[in-house]
């Protein structure tokens, strides 16, 4: 949950190790008597020994615990919004029907719900706009253009190995937090879970899996295995499972969650400079491009050729979004397990103290309604997302559009890949925290830069791709 009070706690609250404990209690004693109920129906050759009983798979039980574990993180959220719901202050943002009410409520993440004024609407579609639809019309020219000669024989693309890649991206990307802990069989072997995973099936309509599992090794960076529900998974179409949540289920979270980090009101000069009030129209404008927009133009794309057709009719795509923006964040609170292993999750880490340190000492110069957490997500995790999108696919190519079973997510995904993930160029204002000329966001560089330059040079300030 994200509340905007400035007192408030972060958006997440991670549980005890006791309460830890006595969850995977509870939950496992719920397996057993499951176990127990369906013992009679079990079949022979399906089943092991666990301790004295009858039980399914390992898998079985893995998918068991997870789903059960899904249904108590959301019982639990349930409550707490019950008890503390987020409120939204109406002068950072507001909802059509809560447009009247100055201490209105909001009962899930929402990706385009602020208001802007007219000449803020006009000032981004002539800033903004042009710069961001040429763009991806002529990256997408490109990648016609590629993909035609490539089916002729008459280019190649670049070679890769596509389990050191869905490592990469369970590792080096936003989706990391889907990290639940090392396998009892190795403890080199990473286990990411993914419950009520949303994906397109080959009739371009919208489903959910109970679970998708990827098992990664952490010091060969190799994916082990992947399932999806009690499908095994390839490689290559574990990348693109892993591309797609991306792109239509997990970023979009950080999309929404940057909502409660802007104001797009004119305030007073001392509690809203200029800098930030722009970054906050640019969110709020490319929020709106990106959710209400975006689905306009696949049409064109099925008259190209490069979608199937059904992409636009079946709106498959809004309801992964949809899906991603309402379901609550998975539970991480492990995550530094991972930091050795991975340099998105070390500089983050290390980062997020610094980003709420600085920004404690320069709260005056922010509107009081602003979320420090969701300020955070809405700048350096939702840019880094992008920027490590795009080192890791570095060909969009790379995703298969003949898998028989994934191909249709694919023909997005090359499309999301060379349009909307790259940074938007022809802007004519400044948006890294890097020479942002800005106290905050410049002491915040000056540190983060420490723990990693690379990373740090790629920090926006605002949703500008």
């Amino acid at each position: 949950m994200i509340r905007t009070h400035p007192d408030s706690p972060s958006y997440r609250h991670y549980p005890s190790l006791k309460s830890l404990r006595e969850n995977f209690t509870k939950i496992m004693n719920i397996i057993m008597q499951e176990e127990e109920e369906e013992s009679d129906d079990d079949n022979e050759h399906n089943t092991q020994k666990i301790g004295n009983k009858k039980s399914r798979t390992y898998d079985d039980v893995a998918k068991k615990y997870a789903q059960h574990l899904h249904q108590m993180n959301q019982e639990s959220m349930l409550q707490q919004s019950m008890m503390n719901p987020i409120k939204i202050n109406q002068s950072s943002s507001s909802s059509a029907s809560n447009k009247n009410n100055d201490n209105s409520i909001a009962t899930k993440l929402d990706m385009d719900h602020v208001y802007v004024t007219f000449p803020q609407f006009l000032w981004a579609h002539t800033f903004i706009g042009p710069f961001s639809y040429f763009f991806w019309k002529k990256n997408v020219t490109w990648l016609r253009i590629r993909q035609f000669l490539v089916n002729r024989g008459l280019m190649k693309v670049k070679p890769m190995d596509a389990s050191t890649l869905v490592a990469t991206l369970c590792l080096e990307q936003s989706q990391v937090i889907h990290y639940s802990g090392r396998s009892k069989d190795n403890s080199d072997v990473a286990v990411f879970f993914f419950t009520d995973f949303p994906y397109v099936d080959m009739n371009c309509e919208y489903q959910v899996a109970s679970l998708f599992t990827v098992e990664i090794n952490v010091v060969t960076k190799k994916m082990v295995s992947a399932k999806l529900d009690d499908k095994d998974v390839a490689p290559s179409g574990a990348l693109i499972l892993l591309w797609f949540n991306t792109i239509a289920a997990q970023h979009v979270k950080l999309h929404a969650m940057a909502n409660w980090g802007t104001n797009v009101k004119t305030a007073s000069a001392d509690s809203t400079d200029k800098f930030f009030h722009r970054n906050s129209i640019v969110t709020t404008v490319y929020n709106y491009f990106g959710y209400t927009c975006f689905h306009e133009y696949m049409e064109e794309w099925e008259r190209q050729g490069l979608l199937s057709i059904g992409w636009d009719a079946n709106d498959a795509l809004r309801h992964c979004f949809n899906h991603g923006i309402e379901r609550d964040v998975w539970q991480h609170s492990n995550i530094d397990e991972l930091m050795k292993h991975s340099k998105l999750v070390n500089f983050v880490v290390k980062t997020r103290g610094i980003f709420f340190s600085e920004f404690r000492k320069h709260r005056h110069l922010f509107p009081k309604n602003v979320n420090d957490e969701a300020m955070f997500i809405g700048t350096i995790l939702h840019s880094l997302d992008h920027t490590l999108m795009e080192w890791n696919l570095e060909d969009p190519l790379w995703l298969d559009v003949n898998d028989p079973v994934y191909g249709k997510m694919a023909e997005l995904g090359r499309i999301v890949r060379v349009g909307f993930v790259p940074d938007v160029p022809g802007l004519y204002f400044h948006k890294r925290f890097k020479g942002s000329g800005h106290p905050f966001y410049d002491a915040v560089y000056e540190k983060a830069a420490k723990v990693n330059r690379k990373f740090a040079d790629n920090m926006d300030t605002c949703i500008i791709k």
